[in-house]
């Protein structure tokens, strides 16, 4: 489908791509990640692997869903208030474990892509907020 320039979405489509691309590469790096260098990269404990395998599934579902989501027509309500949370959540993760100086551990590009996904994250939350007013939902 061809957008023209006069497309409400538009920023929200950018947003939606970057968020979905960062989220579908976050989720393949958990769930593909081998254990041994998941333990060594992430400073994670000798414990079981499986809520790193969870969220990796979680992010990867989430970016293909903000990708098929980029393209749709009109981005309805649903959409948006899933959009939000799915970021909005990941975002308030990565702060609380900053705060909690959970990732001091981290290599310094570990903790570099942490920011990044923060500041990604927290733009794909931020964004839809302003296309829940009435006028964008009116059919």
């Amino acid at each position: 489908m061809a957008y023209t320039l006069s497309d409400p979405f538009r920023s929200l489509r950018v947003v939606l791509r970057l968020s979905g691309a960062a989220s579908l590469l976050t989720g393949l790096i958990f769930l593909l990640l081998p254990d041994a260098t998941a333990v060594e990269t992430m400073g994670l404990g000798a414990g079981p692997l499986w809520p790193l395998r969870l969220a990796g599934a979680a992010l990867l579902t989430l970016g293909i869903f903000y990708l098929l989501t980029a393209g749709e027509r009109i981005i309805r309500l649903p959409a948006l208030v899933t959009v939000a949370l799915g970021n909005g959540l990941p975002s308030v993760l990565v702060v609380t474990a900053y705060l909690q100086q959970q990732m001091a551990e981290f290599t310094w590009p570990l903790q570099g892509a942490m920011l990044t996904l923060f500041v990604i994250w927290l733009t794909g939350a931020v964004a839809p907020l302003r296309f829940l007013r009435a006028e964008y939902q009116a059919d």
